[in-house]
């Protein structure tokens, strides 16, 4: 397992029990559908390869932020760079960003894995097979077998675009002396705010402030431009279009009513729905069908939609494209106290959006967003369905809207860099002590 060296006994104790609980439970670990996927790499059965840098990217967020790190990455000589993920989405991300990379650069091979299970005996195990001069943990990422490994060994271990929220911290201060044996070597919080919880748990000379990459990579977005052609014969030329993006089951009623209220006062819009998650997408026609709602399945729709129509939209990788049409777009998990979906998608694509009361997931944005008239909050959802009313009657150019997401994004650019500096100093300078 590890050597233990520097830790006390309480902290020993803990992580031999952590050890065992994790053997007891692996077995049952493979009961999870979600698990399977990366299976053999998850326990170690199918060790990874030699990397001089290994970046751990919990899911598809962290994926795209890991992304944005490998590209601007300019290591002083070839490396070789190992990505880890927990889920398939993320997994599918990691794989197009490393064909890309590869086929415009020879400085940086990139290899992608799942994150092995985090027993120590097989952290221990990976730690071994990689052997790499500097390991990064993107957002809130504590991996108590992986960071005790690394500590044992002498491997630095840096948190990059940290976060932490108050009930995470409320959990970790549960037993903060623990958690301090396992300080990672640098903390770059993404706040100030962040800064100071991170602080409580960790050692504060550890903890510095960066600019968030989350914002590099929504600039990137503004830049690319959207392709609508395949779904402009889906709509009249002067279409209304109300997207509603996102939407979660335990706000199903309420979008509902939302839709209804529109089509009162805005009969002629076209009302584009994406449920969250498409198993939802029978309920929907359920309530379309009890309501006498006029309907179109979106796969099946062979000729211009008929305004006063709702469209359930069933094909997946068209929401930004039909944001990108829509006079006015809701975002969904807003209305029910879900943290908010991504409401900087549709901003990207020059639509203002409405969301609801709930956005706890997207803090890291500011309020200034909200006080430019960038985001259309809202207290519930009679006002946000007035909200996209006034919106479908008095549209906003697209470009206007690009224009003003561009400053606001550029404006808080550049952490990304941050980040590639302080990797790039770790990897020279362990280069350095290993060639000594």
């Amino acid at each position: 397992m590890t050597s233990d060296i520097g830790f006390s006994p309480g902290v020993k104790a803990a992580i031999g029990f952590y050890d065992l609980a994790g053997r007891i439970l692996l077995p049952f670990l493979g009961l999870n559908k979600r698990l399977l996927a990366g299976w053999d790499q998850r326990r170690l059965k199918d060790p990874p390869s030699r990397a001089d840098f290994w970046l751990q990217a919990a899911s598809a967020g962290e994926a795209y932020l890991a992304r944005e790190i490998i590209n601007t990455l300019t290591p002083a000589n070839p490396i070789q760079v190992l990505v880890t993920t927990n889920t398939s989405q993320g997994m599918e991300i990691l794989v197009k960003a490393r064909a890309d990379l590869h086929a415009a650069r020879r400085d940086i091979r990139m290899t992608t894995r799942y994150f092995p299970f985090d027993r120590p005996r097989i952290m221990k195990a990976a730690v071994d097979a990689v052997r790499p001069r500097l390991v990064g943990l993107l957002e809130t990422e504590l991996w108590p077998g992986l960071l005790a490994v690394l500590k044992a060994t002498g491997i630095p271990v840096i948190m990059i675009n940290g976060r932490i929220n108050r009930s995470s911290l409320k959990r970790y201060m549960l037993w903060p002396a623990f958690w301090r044996s396992l300080t990672p070597d640098r903390i770059m919080a993404i706040s100030s705010r962040d800064a100071d919880k991170f602080g409580r748990l960790f050692d504060k000379a550890h903890i510095s402030v960066m600019a968030n990459i989350k914002f590099d990579h929504w600039y990137r977005q503004l830049q690319t431009d959207t392709d609508t052609g395949r779904l402009e014969t889906l709509f009249e030329p002067d279409r209304l279009l109300a997207v509603f993006g996102s939407v979660r089951r335990e706000e199903e009623k309420q979008v509902q009513a939302m839709i209804a209220r529109v089509f009162t006062q805005v009969p002629e819009a076209v009302i584009a729905v994406f449920p969250r998650h498409m198993d939802r997408l029978s309920s929907w026609r359920e309530y379309l069908n009890r309501d006498g709602v006029s309907w179109a399945i979106r796969s099946r729709a062979d000729g211009t939609i008929k305004k006063g129509t709702v469209v359930l939209w069933d094909t997946f990788g068209e929401l930004r494209d039909a944001y990108a049409m829509a006079t006015a777009a809701f975002v969904g998990g807003s209305l029910a106290p879900l943290g908010g979906q991504n409401f900087l998608e549709p901003l990207a694509c020059g639509v203002l959006p409405v969301i609801g009361p709930s956005y706890h997931n997207f803090l890291w944005v500011g309020e200034t967003i909200f006080k430019e008239g960038l985001v259309c909050q809202t207290v519930n959802w009679e006002a946000a369905a007035e909200q996209m009313i006034a919106n479908l009657k008095n549209p906003v150019s697209h470009g206007a809207v690009c224009r003003r997401a561009e400053r606001y994004a550029h404006n808080r650019t550049g952490g990304t860099r941050q980040a590639c500096r302080v990797i790039e100093n770790y990897l020279n300078q362990n280069r350095i002590n290993r060639k000594e």
